[in-house]
């Protein structure tokens, strides 16, 4: 399903601390580990007034597979663009004050669409920020609520994220959250991810389920990928 293409593409507005820099490994679920799919890291860099936040895949022999990127502009949500590189596709998120585009690019063939920005909207490498943000809300067992872009079909989708209890992902000191598609007949098609954070200092520890992520199995590209992503912190 198309829309699957909004998942792990995440934006949060307004002035929001960098998320702290990490190192991660991201498995084909299933696997126990085994098959090692890509390195992925960020990176962030301040150019006067603007702020660029990227996440970085990298395949196993360190070729640069996928970019996500955010661009901030006087701590403003500006621009943001995933590119994957292996099958040639971009998708990008423009906003023009109170109006955005939504940009799809695949083979050389664009189409775009203008339409209202919704003030709730989410995208990549600020989604943890917008979720520390609302911790407090989240932890009590609230449900929050955000769209995410799907540039493909020109097209928004509300999500919800909330706290679960007794999944397969909590552990001793772990919170798991998981995160859904709003829509009953989206849910036929999106399956729930899981986010696993630390419950003392609230960093990301793994996630588990659907990704954007386009990979090769048995010889084809497969446009989504479930995967498990497990995160290290050098600085801390």
């Amino acid at each position: 399903m198309k829309l699957l293409t909004c998942l792990f593409m995440l934006i949060g507005f307004g002035i929001l601390s960098a998320e702290p820099a990490f190192e991660a490994k991201v498995y084909r679920q299933g696997t126990a580990r085994e098959e090692l799919l890509f390195y992925h890291h960020n990176q962030r860099v301040v150019e006067g007034e603007m702020e660029i936040r990227r996440h970085f895949y990298l395949l196993p022999d360190s070729t640069v597979a996928n970019i996500d990127e955010v661009v901030l502009e006087s701590g403003e949500f500006s621009r943001s663009k995933a590119q994957f590189l292996q099958v040639d596709q971009i998708g990008e998120v423009i906003r023009r004050g109170e109006r955005m585009i939504l940009r799809y690019s695949e083979d050389s063939n664009t189409k775009e669409r203008e339409m209202d920005y919704p003030p709730d909207l989410l995208v990549g490498p600020l989604f943890n920020e917008h979720i520390i943000k609302h911790w407090s809300k989240l932890i009590e067992g609230e449900k929050l609520y955000f769209k995410l872009p799907a540039a493909d079909v020109q097209r928004v989708a509300t999500f919800t994220f909330r706290r679960v209890e007794k999944s397969d992902y909590e552990e001793p000191g772990n919170i798991v959250f998981r995160l859904d598609v709003a829509s009953i007949f989206l849910k036929l098609f999106v399956k729930s991810s899981y986010f696993v954070y630390d419950e003392t200092d609230k960093l990301l520890q793994s996630i588990h389920g659907a990704s954007i992520l386009p990979t090769r199995q048995d010889g084809k590209w497969q446009k989504t990928t479930d995967v498990d992503i497990y995160y290290s912190y050098p600085e801390r």
